[in-house]
């Protein structure tokens, strides 16, 4: 009995210290436990990731749904209408799980809003990032696991609804996000300016373009107690909670009310590095790099060496190969140039035989270019005497034309006049007859 109840109770000891020692960052986020308590369950996933689910979830449910946007000197902030996006929308990371729905990865830093954006000429659109979104400075947002949001968590408005404060209601359907999503561009635009995160994804100019409004800058009210966001009186103000690490770090933090998942989520708990576990990871990384780098090098030095061993006879049979070849190609090199000179002596001497046939066909070719030349001569003189006859008879026969047609004038005057004088004495002979004819009748 002493045995079982040693061994009971050693078992027991060693659970509760497993317990203690697991790297649970349960103590950074005071501010973040005692705000959001009230408003959904916080849950401890694989390797002591701590995330929190909101309670009140409605089917269409979603971040960065129900709010505002709104352009400030930090680029794009989301006004959120619910009471606990002062804190789930400008710290951590948000994820949806395939069982548990959404849960949000709280983080340090804060920022207007941690989206992504999706444009084109028509429609904009927005999605949380995941848990494997890190912001560094000077590098901006980089991932630790290549993660690919699905078109359904996307928000999509036309531009003219972007700013509106009621843009919930204007919301691309279902049915049409995986085709606007397929058709537009991604974007995502982090800065670190002035000690903040600055999220300037979509250029201001090309929204007032394109929606045509006019959207102004508005300033923010930053607050690092909790009480003054929650009793803003005045809607118009924007009130933003905003703290360091020490500050977020105060409160208790009550171990008892996180439950455990009993069943495992579809988060790459291994690959997030916010929070605490993101310098703890980064040196445990930097130095597995290290080791991995060291033993990789050795080990491919070693190979190498192997490899230059057993390959050694197969290079000098390889050189020496080599050699043959470079030698017959010298031998088949010395062979051409023999070749080439023995042709270009046959050809000189083909050249000076051909020498005397040469100047008798240069004496003949200058004699055929005289006689050429006479030909040209004696013909160019006949077509010369040609032309002349030609214009001779043309000019003799323009003269005999010339010649016809003044008698032709001349007949037809002789005609003219002898027509004239008939036509006068049948007048007269006319005159006469009727004369007569009129003495006849006076005297019957």
């Amino acid at each position: 009995m002493k045995k079982t109840l040693l061994t009971i109770a050693f078992i027991i000891l060693t659970i509760t210290a497993a317990e203690a020692n697991t790297p649970v960052h349960r103590a950074g986020f005071g501010i973040f436990y005692s705000s959001l308590t009230p408003y959904g369950t916080w849950m401890e996933l694989d390797y002591g990731v701590v995330v929190w689910r909101p309670t009140v979830m409605r089917r269409d449910w979603a971040p960065y749904r129900t709010g505002q946007w709104i352009w400030t000197s930090d680029g794009w902030y989301w006004d959120s209408y619910e009471d606990f996006g002062y804190i789930t929308y400008h710290y951590g990371r948000w994820y949806y799980d395939d069982y548990y729905g959404w849960l949000w990865v709280p983080d340090y830093d804060w920022a207007p809003a941690w989206v992504e954006w999706r444009y084109d000429d028509i429609y904009v659109g927005w999605a949380p990032l995941s848990p494997y979104a890190v912001f560094s400075i000077g590098v901006g947002i980089h991932f630790t696991y290549d993660y690919y949001t699905p078109y359904n968590h996307w928000h999509f408005v036309k531009y003219r609804y972007m700013c509106d404060p009621y843009v919930y209601n204007h919301f691309v359907g279902h049915k049409y996000k995986y085709r606007i999503h397929a058709n537009t561009k991604y974007r995502h635009d982090y800065r670190y300016f002035d000690g903040r995160v600055q999220n300037r994804g979509m250029d201001i100019d090309d929204v007032r373009r394109r929606s045509g409004r006019d959207i102004r800058e508005r300033e923010l009210n930053r607050v690092s107690d909790v009480r003054e966001v929650r009793n803003r009186k005045d809607k118009n103000e924007i009130r933003t909670f905003v703290a360091s690490r020490d500050e977020l770090s105060r409160g208790d933090f009550d171990t008892r009310e996180i439950k455990r998942s009993d069943r495992k989520s579809t988060l790459r708990t291994n690959d997030v590095e916010l929070g605490d576990r993101r310098k703890d990871v980064r040196k445990d990384e930097t130095k597995t790099r290290e080791t991995q780098r060291v033993v990789t090098d050795d080990r491919n030095n070693n190979k190498r060496d192997i490899k230059v061993q057993e390959k050694r006879p197969e290079i000098i049979e390889r050189n020496k190969s080599n050699d043959r070849e470079i030698i017959k190609r010298d031998d088949t090199r010395k062979v051409e140039t023999r070749d080439r000179t023995n042709v270009k002596t046959e050809r000189k001497e083909t050249n000076t035989k051909r020498e005397l046939p040469v100047t008798e066909r240069k004496t003949e070719i200058k004699r055929e270019s005289n006689q050429n030349r006479n030909d040209n001569v004696r013909t160019q003189t006949n077509r010369n005497t040609e032309v002349k006859r030609e214009t001779n008879t043309n000019r003799s026969n323009n003269t005999s034309n010339e010649q016809r047609r003044t008698e032709i004038k001349e007949q037809q005057k002789r005609t003219e006049t002898q027509v004239r004088r008939e036509n006068t004495q049948t007048g007269r002979n006319n005159s006469s007859g009727n004369n007569r004819t009129n003495e006849e009748r006076k005297r019957r």
